[in-house]
């Protein structure tokens, strides 16, 4: 029998704001590991024992990445929210069954990805830019990697899910033994048994298999509030509705990757390759800035949802308070402590072969950088606020005003009146205009999902006669007096 009721969920408990904290701390610590062994482990390894080109040939293939993110997100993001607020609608029978469909269709698109790829692996080589000398390499990387994608994509549901079953703790644990298989494996196969590019791809796909395969026994289990169950068809439904409900998240990876690729052609053409240099540090820092609040997000994205699809108004409004909350003072601390830290943080990617040029230029990027810390946290969590409560049309006019209006319009305009100067401005004034429509959109919205001082939440009161709304109206205005 199915249970029911609110107390017997996790995500569905009356958190304050230290218990949501600790809730979510198991999800920030697993996004701050997962970036730093993204950002550190690979080419870290493969930069220093194999050589610059066989990283090229790996990095090379990052819009590839990019559009396989972008469906690992669309996945995980859209049906966990879905589920979430099944089960705040006391349905954790459709919820269970929403997570055993996107887990089937995760792995039939990514075989569909596994196989083009590999029927296509040099057409898409070369159209990315890739020589003879590149190809030998990333055809190497397509055949053991790419054709890993149908556990990536599962994998990405699975961490999604952890947080809507009540055990976060659990993306933490899966990430640590990730960073750990990969990095035991690189030393292995690449620094004592020199395989190279092949080494560095097994190593990858055998972190990925172990985490898949914790996530699977964790999934089998019936003691879970989200675990496999019988589908009973409906995939249909459930990939449009997911589509419907993530595709703000998609939007935002496929974006990246073409924000990227207009950066570093300014940037080449105005700073040369110190510029690309400096980028670079400042991007992995910027994407460890951000990672905790990311990791907070994902994890009590799930809460919201659950409050939204059981009506609950007074708890909604509470979590809110709280992410507001989380938001400012932590934004305010990582953007004092970046500023003090400055110096140390590039001397840990530059060490002392740095020219006195590139340390500059990578300086008073980051300085600028950090200011913007504020803003671009602000926008991921009304972002991610708007997918939970329902609205993915909202969060899609916040992605797509940020990543292709104001960022691409920042890039080409203000390096072209500032220099070197307007390439540093170019994402902190795109990130202060996205932040400016976020609060226009959360304001907008303060009467639809009841946050805001009328305690009016029209979204979710469903459909209302005149006379019914006039009602709430005054009852509202009364308790207010």
């Amino acid at each position: 029998m199915e249970k029911t009721k609110t107390q017997e969920n996790r995500i569905g408990q009356d958190f304050t704001l230290w218990q949501l904290i600790r809730f979510a701390l198991p999800a920030i610590l697993t996004n701050l590991c997962t970036q730093l062994f993204r950002s550190m482990d690979d080419g870290l390894f493969v930069s220093r024992y194999v050589g610059e080109s066989a990283l090229s040939s790996i990095s090379i293939l990052s819009p590839v990445n990019s559009l396989i993110l972008a469906f690992a997100q669309l996945f995980a993001v859209g049906a966990s929210t879905l589920s979430a607020q099944r089960m705040g609608k006391h349905d954790q029978l459709k919820a269970k069954r929403i997570f055993t469909r996107i887990a089937v269709i995760s792995v039939i698109v990514g075989a569909m990805f596994a196989l083009l790829l590999n029927l296509f692996c040099d057409p898409i080589c070369r159209f990315l830019g890739a020589d003879d000398e590149l190809i030998a390499n990333s055809r190497i990387f397509v055949r053991i990697v790419f054709t890993d994608t149908p556990i990536n994509l599962l994998i990405a549901v699975f961490g999604a899910y952890y947080a809507t079953a009540g055990k976060p703790q659990m993306g933490l644990f899966c990430s640590l033994l990730s960073g750990a298989v990969n990095i035991a494996l690189d030393i292995l196969f690449i620094v004592v048994w020199q395989w190279g590019v092949v080494g560095s791809s097994l190593s990858t796909v055998l972190g990925e298999i172990a985490v898949c395969i914790v996530g699977l026994i964790f999934f089998v289990g019936k003691k879970h509030e989200i675990h496999f169950v019988k589908p009973n068809g409906g995939y249909k439904e459930t990939f449009l509705m997911t589509w419907k409900s993530g595709f703000s998240q998609f939007i935002n990876s496929v974006s990246f990757s073409v924000v990227n690729f207009v950066t570093i052609q300014i940037l080449l053409s105005i700073l040369g390759a110190n510029g690309v240099a400096a980028n670079t540090i400042i991007s992995d820092l910027r994407v460890v800035l951000n990672a905790a609040f990311v990791g907070y997000v994902t994890c009590v994205g799930p809460v919201i949802a659950y409050n939204y699809g059981s009506r609950d108004t007074k708890q909604l409004k509470r979590i809110l308070t709280h992410n507001l909350k989380f938001w400012f003072f932590g934004t305010i601390l990582v953007t004092i402590l970046g500023q003090l830290l400055r110096k140390p943080l590039i001397s840990i990617f530059f060490g002392n072969n740095a020219s006195s040029a590139l340390f500059d230029m990578t300086y008073l990027g980051l300085t600028i950088e950090f200011y913007s810390c504020i803003f671009t946290c602000g926008c991921i969590f009304v972002m991610r606020m708007f997918v939970a409560l329902g609205a993915p049309k909202t969060a899609s006019i916040l992605t797509l005003s940020r990543n292709f209006l104001f960022r691409l319009i920042m890039l080409l305009l203000l390096p072209w009146l500032f220099g070197e100067l307007g390439v540093w401005l170019a994402i902190p004034v795109s990130e202060l205009l996205s932040f400016i429509v976020a609060a226009t959109l959360v304001i907008r919205n303060a009467d639809n999902y009841g946050y805001g001082k009328s305690g009016l939440a029209w979204r979710m009161q469903g459909e209302l006669s005149i006379e019914e709304r006039q009602k709430i109206i005054e009852a509202a205005g009364e308790g207010e007096d």
